[in-house]
């Protein structure tokens, strides 16, 4: 696929969507003027953290009828 049909299908995706926080999202890598791959990957958490964070969380969940 060409790079102006991957940018056509990106628009007609983009205006089917309905979730403001997607669209919100999409807004904020829009106007993000750089990407520093090194500091977010310092700032990222360990897959066993967020599995542990996960798992707490559903633990939490109020599971009665």
């Amino acid at each position: 696929m060409n790079l102006s049909a991957e940018k056509n299908e990106i628009i007609k995706w983009v205006q089917s969507l309905e979730n403001p926080l997607l669209i919100e999202e999409i807004n904020k890598i829009r106007k993000r003027k750089s990407f520093d791959f090194e500091k977010e990957w310092k700032e990222g958490i360990t897959i066993s953290d967020g599995r542990k964070k996960t798992s707490d969380f559903i633990k939490s969940l109020d599971w009665k009828k």
